[in-house]
């Protein structure tokens, strides 16, 4: 479920890391070693768990623990409950062209959600926590941003403008927290296709991992009818965000 944000947003890391009996991370060692084998190009990195969640009455206050990709993963296609289950906090960016457009990356083959179509973003990592405990999510925004399709969010003239407008939050068996931002393009669908074009052009000349394979750009008034004729699976939250935002 995706919801607007009305408040200012607090996250600070816990120093312990995420508690999972033995048994359970025996089954998640077994699971993660499965899933290696069919996709070698998994990679078992930080994760990091919110553990509190609290509205008070300026601001929302997330605490988060560390964990692992393995636990998410297991989370995610097999189920946990209650404070087993891996409560994923990761950063995301909504943008939209100059003429109107909705970008959504359709993820590559070597990624663990092949052809899955999202929203530029991805986890945090250990870079966007500052010294007091703190995390810093709009660098991690840009960082993803910058990694995935090579543009700079502090560069108006890339990008005019920006703010975190959204967040997804655990809903049923789907245990996540995305914040995620609004931003606007300079660039029309065309100058961002070529921009792209010569991005994915420039990873593979250099050995360099592509998170996305293709781009496609949804029509902001007309975003639910042409995001449903997409064959590919989505991530959860897209649905609400693009309805949320197209419809103001």
């Amino acid at each position: 479920m995706v919801i607007k944000l009305n408040k200012k947003l607090e996250i600070v890391k816990e120093e312990e890391n995420v508690f999972l009996p033995q048994k359970l991370q025996k089954e998640i060692k077994s699971f993660w070693e499965k899933q290696v084998e069919a996709n070698p190009h998994l990679f078992n990195g930080e994760v990091w768990s919110v553990s509190r969640f609290e509205e008070l009455d300026e601001k929302i206050r997330i605490t988060i623990q560390k964990t692992n990709y393995a636990h998410y993963l297991y989370d995610e296609r097999v189920g946990l409950k209650g404070n087993l289950g891996c409560y994923n906090l990761n950063g995301g960016i909504l943008l939209e062209t100059s003429d109107g457009k909705y970008i959504l990356g359709e993820m590559d083959e070597t990624t663990s959600y092949p052809k899955g179509l999202q929203i530029s973003g991805g986890n945090l990592d250990q870079n966007d926590i500052k010294e007091n405990g703190k995390v810093d999510l709009i660098k991690n925004i840009a960082r993803e941003l910058k990694e995935e399709l090579n543009l700079d969010l502090f560069d108006n003239k890339l990008i005019k403008k920006y703010k975190m407008k959204y967040m997804e939050i655990p809903e049923g068996k789907r245990h996540s927290y995305a914040p995620m931002v609004k931003g606007f393009l300079e660039m029309t669908e065309r100058d961002m296709k070529e921009h792209y074009r010569k991005y994915k052009e420039y990873l593979k000349e250099n050995n360099q991992e592509v998170e996305f394979s293709k781009l496609h750009f949804i029509s902001k008034s007309n975003a639910m009818e042409e995001l449903d004729r997409l064959t590919n699976p989505k991530r959860p939250y897209l649905r609400d965000l693009l309805y949320m935002d197209s419809h103001k």
